[in-house]
């Protein structure tokens, strides 16, 4: 049975303030292709389908294509709610959905739910609830010793201050989800069927980009892989980088990147090859759509001239300027050769030393407006008014002043 290992689709999500709701409908289409390609049993999309709690229609309507299009393609799809989902409006309709092959589980029961699927003479049947105990009998979902049945628990992103006491354990990550996969322990009465567990937290010996939310603090917000290493696959969704973190344990990583980080990341998933007596293999499959994304860092005029850099003017930008002053209209300069920069930083490299004083202390006890003005111009610019500037400046406060005493 080939299993889909997907995540963090973050449907409705911008790049730096960019709309990019068609760069992840190619990769949705992508997903869909590669169920027809491999003949793909079912597609595990382990939570953050949305990227808000209330998603704008077009986005809903994507999810919807989306999901119809794997059922048509032949795959059935189980789906967990994570830290960006609202579970209850994700999860809205999932025992209508249930029956047309999409299983959305979104709530702490669901959890030790497993959604039974059983693949006989190239037929998936499916079922929910406890895996049988004993032999099985005629017409049981583990019926024939050829078929190939596999567990799919199910957990949804758990906020552990609301988790813990429901499952009286510490109110961590590590101690919800500790709970909840004893409890997935207990219901594995049945040997001889592997079981893929789908959750959505931040593991530990994992490696984390920029565009992932901080969902806790102090160690809190983690878990140790060891709390999966008794099942078969542990389909990880949270972090947007594809990795492994122990051989049964993954990230599938977000299908299109969502930050700068990410620029030399293969975006795509994980194919997972499960038998009746195990895994077999997992395969990484690239996403081939996706936005380009470059990093440019130097001075503002070499930027603009050299040719190195001719890949980037197509692609989206990330430039850090490092004149020693800060260049005048820099994003307007910027965009005339890399028009789709999105963010311009400056760290200056060769300029004088920065003083360990804030911008208050450094002020503090001026008086004279026209000082003011020239130790702000000093602090933001990184260096003092030339003669003609200071002139200048003094005409304009010595004009301001003028035109306040008359009033």
């Amino acid at each position: 049975m080939l299993m889909l290992h997907t995540s963090d689709w973050h449907l409705g999500r911008t790049f730096h303030g960019v709309d990019i709701l068609d760069v992840q409908a190619r990769a949705m289409t992508e997903i869909v292709a590669w169920v027809r390609e491999y003949d793909v049993s079912v597609v595990l999309v382990s939570g953050d389908v949305y990227d808000r709690a209330q998603p704008r229609t077009e986005v809903v309507e994507l999810l919807n294509r989306t999901l119809g299009e794997i059922r048509e393609a032949g795959a059935q799809v189980v789906l967990t709610s994570g830290n960006h989902d609202s579970p209850a409006r994700l999860g809205f309709g999932s025992q209508i959905m249930s029956h047309g092959g999409v299983h959305l589980l979104t709530t702490l029961e669901d959890a030790w739910r497993p959604a039974l699927f059983t693949q006989r003479d190239g037929r998936l049947t499916v079922s929910r609830g406890a895996v049988p105990a004993g032999e099985p009998s005629a017409g049981s979902p583990v019926a024939a010793a050829e078929d190939t049945t596999v567990a799919v628990y199910g957990i949804p992103y758990l906020e552990p201050r609301a988790a813990a006491p429901l499952l009286d354990c510490a109110p961590t990550h590590q101690g919800v989800l500790g709970a909840v996969t004893a409890r997935i322990d207990d219901a594995r009465n049945r040997p001889g069927v592997p079981t893929v567990v789908m959750a959505h937290a931040f593991v530990t010996g994992a490696e984390p980009t920029d565009s992932e939310r901080v969902v806790d603090s102090g160690g809190l917000g983690t878990a140790s892989a060891e709390i999966f290493a008794g099942h078969d696959y542990t389909a990880l969704g949270h972090l947007h980088r594809r990795q492994r973190v122990i051989e049964t344990v993954r990230y599938s990583g977000s299908p299109v990147a969502y930050s700068f980080s990410e620029a030399e990341h293969s975006k795509g998933a994980w194919l997972v090859d499960v038998r009746s007596d195990g895994v077999h293999g997992v395969t990484p499959l690239d996403h081939a759509s996706g936005m380009r994304l470059a990093r440019l860092r130097g001075q503002l005029d070499a930027l603009l001239t050299e040719p190195e850099h001719t890949r980037a003017q197509d692609a989206w930008c990330q430039v850090v300027l490092t004149d020693a002053e800060r260049p005048a209209a820099a994003m307007e300069r910027v965009r005339t050769r890399f028009p789709h920069t999105v963010e311009l930083r400056w760290e200056p490299e060769g300029s004088r030393a920065a003083t360990p004083l804030g911008y208050s202390a450094r002020v503090a006890g001026v008086a004279s407006p026209g000082e003011l003005c020239a130790r702000f111009y000093d602090h933001v610019r990184g260096r003092s008014l030339s003669p003609s500037e200071a002139a200048e400046l003094d005409d304009a406060v010595a004009a301001v002043c003028e035109k306040g005493a008359g009033r």
